[in-house]
Order: C-alpha cells, then sequence, then structure tokens
C-alpha cells in the first residue's frame, strides 16, 4: 500500500479566522488575512508568494508571515 501523496498535493494551511502558529517568529495567531505578495505595496520581509496578516488571540500588534509556513498548533507547539 502505498501512504504517500501525490507530489501536487499541497499540505492543508490555517486561513482567515482559523487560530495559526508562525514558526518563524515561534508566536501563535489569528489569521486575519492572506494577500498575494506582489499585490502589496509595502516592503513585507515574506520570502513566499503569499504574505499572511496574525494577531495575537487576546489583541495585540499584528505581524505577517509566509502564509506557506503556516501551522495548526498542536500540543507542545503554539499551543499556550
Amino acid at each position: 500500500m502505498n501512504h504517500r501523496l501525490p507530489q501536487n498535493h499541497q499540505p492543508q494551511r490555517p486561513g482567515p479566522g482559523q487560530v495559526a502558529y508562525d514558526p518563524a517568529s515561534g508566536r501563535t495567531g489569528v489569521v486575519q488575512a492572506v494577500h498575494p505578495a506582489a499585490e502589496l505595496i509595502f516592503d513585507h520581509q515574506v520570502t513566499g508568494h503569499r504574505v499572511a496578516f496574525l494577531r495575537p488571540e487576546r489583541g495585540g500588534v499584528e505581524w505577517t508571515a509566509d502564509a506557506a509556513t503556516l501551522l495548526f498548533p498542536t500540543s507542545g507547539r503554539g499551543s499556550g
């Protein structure tokens, strides 16, 4: 039995309204929006093609992250 994913299969990533773990910053936040990097007119300093805007769950300063690297929080990783 072959348990490998097809080559074009992309892992499921958190989207707007969902809690996400940003491995680059080590923080967890709620995804506010995701936009193609080419549409943004400021220096977001994200190397990927899509930029995610996240905000801490209890409020605070929003930050940007590479949307392709976001993960769903799991026990022991961004879960609290």
